[in-house]
């Protein structure tokens, strides 16, 4: 069977209509995630401990229900839950790690591997056949719409790279970065992950979700009932 397709601008209308589903809970997530960060940054510095850890991974466990949230609302469970937070996870750090990888040797590999796993983690959660076989779906579904995928995964680099010059270029000219510098960079980066996110959901609603055999093919409806009962847990 043939990969779906979907354009720059369908992606970006679905990534802002998931948007305006759960405002509430992005919001807060992009605060909660911005302060806790902040206070580990400017109270540990670049040493890394224990509770830094901690924080990263309460930080994954948010992710991963907001993740859930919006999966949820937008009615992607209609089979059912099938992976929890520990899949989730795994997807996360295996392709996470690639895509470092692959940005820090030629940045465009990078940013491939962003845009052609960017809906594994919403399939682990539903089919949870594991990590492997999520990363080679979505790398499958993503073929016909690299190139509508790529300028999104571009701008959540963007992203994370502006996170790096706000804490780094005061640190440089005043010797070290002040907390206003050090929020400001971590709110930059939780959006980063929100969009991530938004992107990962809306990618695999148009390119992976079953459709039904009366479905009309335009993507257009939802149907939140179908996450009811269903439980990040």
């Amino acid at each position: 069977m043939e990969p779906r397709t979907a354009d720059f601008r369908t992606i970006a209308r679905e990534v802002l209509r998931l948007a305006r589903l759960l405002p509430v809970p992005l919001t807060l997530y992009v605060l909660c995630a911005a302060t806790a960060f902040s206070f580990v940054d400017w109270t540990f510095g670049d040493a890394f401990t224990w509770f830094e850890a901690l924080v990263l991974l309460a930080d994954g466990y948010l992710v991963y229900v907001l993740t859930f949230l919006l999966m949820a609302e937008a009615g992607l469970f209609a089979d059912g839950k099938r992976g929890g937070f520990l899949a989730f996870l795994l997807v996360s750090i295996v392709s996470g790690m690639l895509i470092v990888l692959g940005t820090l040797a030629l940045i465009i590999p990078g940013l491939i591997l962003f845009a052609r796993w960017s809906p594994a983690v919403c399939d682990v959660l539903v089919c949870n056949e594991g990590v492997t076989d999520a990363l080679r779906r979505s790398w499958d579904a993503t073929s016909a719409s690299m190139f509508a995928l790529l300028p999104h995964a571009v701008l959540a680099m963007c992203g994370y790279t502006a996170v790096s010059l706000l804490e780094l270029l005061p640190d440089r000219v005043l010797g070290i970065a002040p907390l206003g510098f050090v929020f400001i960079a971590n709110v930059v980066g939780a959006m980063s992950v929100a969009w991530g996110v938004l992107l990962s959901v809306a990618t695999y609603r148009l390119l992976m979700m079953p459709l039904p055999d009366h479905a009309s093919g335009d993507g257009a409806g939802y149907a939140p009932a179908n996450g009811a009962g269903q439980s990040p847990a």
